[in-house]
């Protein structure tokens, strides 16, 4: 006996990120498949014979999770399903055949509007914010009735952590690289390098100026005709003394 759930998960996107950013990473089915932390191995496959005609130009997958029976990973075990993938305008659709008749058929859509956007009415009762983007997943389940509430807590604790992975890896993808810094100006005129100091030339030397480095002090002049004619006059005397 299978039992049929329906709900709807409304995230809250960061204002940074635009509407294109989040649908591009939405119609990136492998990133999608990888950013679910139950999933452990992909690999893409051809329609298989159980699929819808809607569903045969659809993009194929078989996937492998690892699951947890029990509270703290005592009991563990792997299932491998199928799931196809078919993008919006506005999101991705998916389907997964798992084993014992579980039936999951999801949308993933980005609503909501930017400051410059003119205001959509919203849904009522989904608790959808005023402003800015949001992320909807609507999902419809068939399970075995014994097993709905099992999958449907794992579904939904997966699910948040792929929301998570996906707004912050979009966020990394949305900021700009980081610009390097201006290379540093050369000194101007007015200010020169402290470092290497002008050199002085002579033609910035002044007309009146004297350059000391380059006058010799002139040598002292001596009498030496003087010197003479007095040794000549105290012989002169000497002699007419002596007479």
């Amino acid at each position: 006996m299978s039992k049929r759930s329906v709900f709807t998960t409304i995230t809250p996107l960061p204002a940074g990120l635009t509407r294109q950013t989040v649908l591009e990473f939405l119609h990136n089915h492998t990133d999608m498949i990888d950013l679910n932390p139950l999933v452990i191995d992909r690999y893409p496959i051809t329609p298989p014979s159980n699929g819808t005609v809607e569903e045969k130009n659809c993009t194929w997958y078989t996937l492998k999770d690892r699951v947890s029976y029990l509270p703290g990973g005592l009991v563990t075990g792997e299932v491998k399903y199928n799931a196809c993938f078919h993008d919006l305008n506005t999101g991705v659709q998916t389907h997964i055949y798992a084993p014992l008749g579980l039936d999951i058929k999801e949308k993933w859509t980005v609503g909501g509007s930017l400051p410059h956007e003119p205001r959509i009415p919203q849904e009522l009762g989904l608790n959808i914010p005023k402003d800015g983007l949001y992320l909807r997943e609507d999902c419809d389940m068939r399970c075995n009735i014994f097993m709905t509430a099992f999958v449907k807590g794992t579904l939904k604790r997966a699910h948040a952590v792929l929301v998570d992975r996906l707004v912050e890896k979009a966020g990394l993808e949305e900021s700009p690289p980081a610009t390097p810094p201006p290379p540093p100006h050369p000194p101007s005129p007015s200010h020169p390098n402290p470092s290497n100091p002008p050199s002085k030339s002579l033609a910035s030397t002044p007309r009146n100026a004297k350059n000391t480095s380059l006058t010799k002090p002139k040598p002292k002049r001596t009498n030496s005709n003087s010197n003479n004619n007095r040794c000549r006059r105290r012989c002169l005397r000497s002699r007419l003394k002596g007479l």
